[in-house]
């Protein structure tokens, strides 16, 4: 083998290395990141049982089938949990719940998000609906009383 040939080798070796080195680091960089997320909060006037129903926004006869009942329920770690329900038909979604001053976001892992005005021990919202076409009113009143979350247990002397 020739020099200029042992240098190239060598030169290519060196180049392949570094570069193994930088996708290392760079991983761990980015595994470090990930577990150092924490989960959301939400203020605890928001976690419970709301209960509600939704509708088309502009009423007509053909929208019969875009009314229904709805059940969230707001975890504190950040999360919820809705069930709706139209006729015969009931589905569940999760997700995260972003709060945002007045109004909160509904996000689920498909990419669909719900965002929803704060008032009161109500929440209150429109979206367009993929399923029926219309633009929906979502209205939903805070269970009284109710949590989403495990209770915690008493303390000592309470």
């Amino acid at each position: 083998m020739s020099r200029r040939e042992i240098v190239s080798v060598a030169s290519i070796a060196l180049i392949a290395l570094s570069g193994c080195t930088t996708r290392a680091q760079t991983s761990a960089v980015a595994r470090s990141t990930a577990s150092d997320v924490r989960p959301s909060t939400v203020p605890t006037d928001l976690v419970g049982t709301w209960q509600g129903s939704f509708g088309p926004l502009a009423a007509d006869a053909g929208g019969g089938g875009a009314t229904g009942s709805m059940t969230l329920a707001i975890h504190d770690d950040g999360t919820y949990t809705a069930t709706e329900r139209r006729g015969a038909t009931t589905q569940t979604f999760s997700g995260i719940v972003v709060a945002n001053g007045r109004s909160i976001t509904l996000r689920n892992s498909s990419g669909r998000w719900l965002s929803l005005v704060h008032r009161g021990d109500a929440l209150y919202g429109t979206m367009p609906d993929p399923r029926s076409g219309y633009t929906l009113q979502f209205s939903v009143v805070k269970e009284s009383g109710a949590s989403a979350s495990p209770a915690s247990a008493p303390r000592a002397g309470q």
